[in-house]
């Protein structure tokens, strides 16, 4: 997408215009629900943290500072909620039935780190990037996606 329709598109979506803010989230939602339904128990908690980082993202854009800081914008909105949800399921590991190998390995790991994992592994950010979402530091996103890889790769 073109910098400067990208950037005019942010604008407006600050000043409040839906149509801007739908046309900019929809290049974000499949990453946005991949990061979620691997991150969180079932498909219905995917959705709904989804659809309310949407929610929270459009009525607080005003605040976004620049332009180009809509995606990471949307991200670490979205990961307030996911880490939100985790809080919901305190320690409560057990999976509905149906779910997938692969969901059932990541959900061997703690929360935060299936986080980082499915942000690196299926979004493919780096740390910095990753730290910037989830509010943590570099290292020690860096420390819990090599936990999180060495149990995956058992």
């Amino acid at each position: 997408m073109d910098k400067e329709y990208y950037k005019s598109l942010s604008t407006r979506a600050a000043d409040g215009d839906a149509k801007s803010f739908s046309k900019l989230y929809e290049m974000l939602y499949r990453e946005m629900y991949y990061t979620a339904f691997y991150s969180l128990k079932t498909e219905e908690d995917a959705i709904d943290a989804v659809i309310g980082a949407a929610r929270d993202g459009f009525n607080s854009i005003g605040r976004l500072r620049t332009e180009e800081a809509f995606e990471l914008f949307m991200m670490r909105t979205l990961c307030s909620r996911i880490k939100t949800c985790f809080k919901d399921y305190g320690s409560d590991r057990t999976l509905p039935d149906g779910c997938s190998n692969v969901k059932r390995e990541f959900f061997k790991l703690d929360h935060l780190d299936r986080l980082c994992a499915v942000l690196y592994v299926a979004a493919h950010l780096d740390a910095y990037v990753i730290s910037t979402y989830v509010g943590l530091t570099k290292g020690g996103v860096k420390k819990r996606l090599s936990n999180a890889l060495k149990i995956l790769e058992e």
